[in-house]
């Protein structure tokens, strides 16, 4: 490596990148959340439909409409409940969450060593490392999240203000 001041520029673009992809995971999280809600309420709501429409209908003979409405309800709220189950929106919300605090607890990291007089070699390789693994273990970041963040300039920016 070179002199501290190449070292500060590459600490410099580090802080860059974790400070985007922080804000990329954050709304990546605010994005299944959202998904997982508008799954969520639906299927409560139909389910509790169909059962005090069992309920309230055991005792009398129903039409083949009303039959037919409940019956297709019932399966409705079954397929939701079964893909909350499996696309686990919630989970991935909450795995976006941890990575966009990992990455910003890492960009405050750089921010301190960038304050320092002398730099440690030693502690800016670790840095390194631990950007290299968070980005192997964090989740993708969904392509409608990214396409988002063309979009707004000054979430690409971040570190440039």
């Amino acid at each position: 490596m070179g002199g501290r001041d190449d070292i500060c520029l590459v600490l410099k673009q580090w802080y860059e990148r974790t400070s985007v992809v922080a804000v990329g995971h954050y709304r990546a999280a605010l994005r299944y959340s959202r998904i997982h809600f508008w799954l969520a309420v639906p299927t409560v709501a139909l389910s509790a439909i169909v059962g005090t429409t069992v309920f309230a209908t055991m005792q009398q003979q129903i039409g083949f409409w009303w039959q037919l409405g409940v019956g297709a309800m019932s399966v409705l709220a079954a397929v939701m409940t079964a893909l909350q189950t499996t696309l686990r929106y919630q989970e991935l919300a909450e795995k976006h969450r941890e990575a966009g605090a990992r990455y910003n607890a890492l960009g405050r990291e750089i921010e301190l060593l960038l304050s320092y007089s002398d730099l440690d070699l030693n502690v800016v390789s670790e840095i390194r490392g631990r950007i290299d693994k968070m980005a192997q273990e964090s989740p993708h970041i969904p392509q409608a999240v990214h396409d988002h963040m063309k979009e707004r300039e000054d979430l690409n920016v971040w570190g440039k203000r």
